[in-house]
């Protein structure tokens, strides 16, 4: 009786103790633990999957399988359990969570239910489900991994001694790993218990929807071309971390990367250059060195469909970036009479900004109009972003042509030509149903309606286009620009700057002055990775992510003060997300 007495001792004064964080990133908008003696839902070989709305053949559902049965070896069932079954559920009825909400429900004795208003929300809410899955999975089976939430008292069972052979697995679910040992009590026969391979979900409540409705990322191919496989990767990437715009620069001095059927010469002459310089331009002087090195690549129309289609199956939107009146040299190469200067050009091998610039004729603009027909049928983006940066004026200036161009326009200066370009532009893309992006230098000489300003040079872009009722896409190099350096040592040549992982997490999006009406202006932001010093695939990943990962929660999750070192603890599990995606991210930041 004192060895039964002894034994109820312990089974009573064991004790987990649950200061349940957030795990999963990037943090939902709700997420609530209800208290339960049972699990909130018990995932094993039995367990079946229930599609309402949407069919088998939708590819994150496939996905999905696909991960429970790398997660645990179980294949999903089709014929629907009542004790054990998932339910991906689009509602019929308004969950008031917008397009992209969704809804998890995780409680005792009922369906795991995820649940939206829209494929979109779905896949979404499924990217969370497969974090709780993996959650769940080192709960059981790593015995230290306590970071987030369940701790157990062990001083309060150190000196309390048993001479039974049991383990507390034997007699409750809590805490439960894999029951497969042996436990026999005062009183009770030996018996043997069977191997129960099952994953046990706590309790949870999730509601979760974006803050911002923009939550891109841009990659420049220009200056380094990469290729259609790794697009594809990066939008991927994209995609689990709920990311929904793809920003693509297409086009630079540097190189021109998209096939026009009409203006075959844009690839044939635009698309190559001779070599490219070696080491960092700041350094080069007036003789700089060059690897001789041909470098080209371009995107044939039919592989821009096929990535465009990928990106749609992961909700994603392909922005094409044609950038002008500047950063055109690829262009005015490949068709001269559309440079303003008569000097002969070439595809640049120098970085930094270049003098070409486009001559605003009407030659030009009917070139740009069967230009943007092609772009415009490739696209099904409502944006297409025309550049409008770093526009050098001196060929301008220097043009007896343009000049009188200006005359006759009565336009007084240089920076209102460039404002009046701009509308030319949006005017042929409004044709074709699209809304323009630009850099925001097109304010400069006067905002043209309805034009979305991608703020770069600071927030001052973002504040002047949302005061002045237009859209704004927040980018500035002081936080978002991906290409700066990560550390102040130790780390590959980049361009320049300097943005840690915990300046990136940092960054709020609505800048400050502005009023409730003039915030909503503000689409979102982006990330930036130009791509000067970035020559492989691999080195794109290290500079975007986990960048990425940080910026993704700011544009995801409320507005509220940041806990760095909290970040820093959900993203070092969410890790096992990138390894999966065979990402080369930068280790140091982990």
């Amino acid at each position: 009786m004192k060895k039964f007495v002894c034994f109820l001792l312990f089974f009573f004064t064991i004790k987990q103790v649950f200061s349940q964080k957030n795990f999963i990133t990037p943090e939902p908008q709700k997420i609530s633990f209800p208290e339960s003696k049972q699990y909130g839902f018990r995932l094993s070989k039995k367990t079946s999957l229930e599609l309402y709305g949407l069919n088998s053949s939708v590819g994150f559902v496939k996905d999905f399988k696909s991960f429970v049965n790398q997660e645990t070896s179980f294949e999903l069932n089709t014929k629907i359990n009542k004790k054990s079954n998932i339910l991906l559920k689009i509602s019929e009825k308004n969950l008031g969570l917008g397009n992209e909400g969704y809804k998890i429900s995780i409680l005792p004795k009922e369906n795991l239910v995820v649940e939206s208003n829209s494929e979109r929300g779905l896949f979404y809410g499924i990217e969370t489900l497969k974090q709780i899955i993996h959650f769940t999975k080192r709960k059981r089976e790593e015995e230290s991994f306590t970071d987030f939430d369940l701790n157990l008292k062990v001083e309060q069972i150190k000196d309390i001694k048993s001479e039974q052979n049991f383990n507390a697995a034997n007699l409750t679910t809590a805490g439960y790993k894999n029951v497969n040992e042996t436990g026999y009590y005062q009183g009770l026969e030996k018996v043997e218990t069977k191997s129960l391979d099952v994953y046990n979900i706590r309790p949870m409540l999730i509601e979760d929807y974006p803050r911002f409705k923009y939550r891109g990322m841009m990659i420049d191919v220009s200056r380094h071309f990469m290729p259609k496989e790794f697009i594809k990767k990066f939008i991927d990437l994209m995609s689990i971390h709920k990311m929904n715009k793809f920003h693509w620069h297409l086009t630079d001095d540097h190189g021109w990367r998209i096939q026009i059927q009409k203006y075959p010469k844009l690839t044939e002459i635009g698309s190559q250059r001779d070599g490219t310089i070696i080491g960092h331009a700041r350094f080069a002087g007036k003789n700089p060195k060059f690897d001789n090195i041909p470098h080209g690549g371009f995107y044939t129309q039919e592989e821009i469909k096929d990535i465009i289609k990928y990106a749609q199956e992961r909700f994603i939107e392909v922005i094409p970036e044609i950038d002008m009146p500047g950063h055109t040299a690829s262009l005015i190469a490949s068709y001269p009479e559309l440079g303003t200067s008569k000097e002969k050009t070439e595809v640049k091998k120098i970085w930094g900004v270049q003098d070409e610039i486009l001559i605003p004729t009407e030659n030009t603009f009917n070139f740009l109009d069967n230009l943007f027909r092609e772009i415009t049928t490739l696209f099904p983006s409502e944006y297409v972003h025309i550049g409008g940066d770093e526009a050098r004026k001196k060929q301008w200036i220097e043009s007896t042509e343009v000049q009188e161009l200006m005359e006759n326009l009565e336009i007084e200066d240089e920076d209102s030509l460039q404002t009046y370009f701009i509308g030319r532009v949006q005017k042929l893309l409004n044709k074709y149903g699209k809304k323009i992006i630009g850099w925001d230098e097109i304010i400069e000489g006067g905002l043209v309606s309805d034009a979305t300003v991608m703020s770069w040079r600071g927030e001052d872009g973002g504040i002047t286009a949302a005061k002045s009722g237009n859209d704004a896409i927040m980018t500035p190099t002081s936080h978002l620009y991906f290409d700066y350096y990560q550390a102040k040592t130790g780390e590959p040549l980049a361009i320049g700057g300097l943005i840690p992982l915990e300046k990136v997490y940092s960054y709020e999006p609505i800048p400050d002055g502005l009023d409730i009406n003039q915030a909503t202006r503000i689409l979102g932001a982006q990330g930036n990775v130009w791509t000067e010093y970035i020559k492989t695939p691999k080195m794109l990943e290290y500079m975007s992510v986990p960048r990425m990962t940080a910026l993704s929660e700011i544009v995801w999750s409320k507005r509220k003060k940041r806990d760095f070192s909290e970040f820093k603890t959900r993203l070092n599990f969410y890790k096992y997300f990138l390894d999966i995606k065979k990402i080369n991210y930068r280790e140091k930041s982990f």
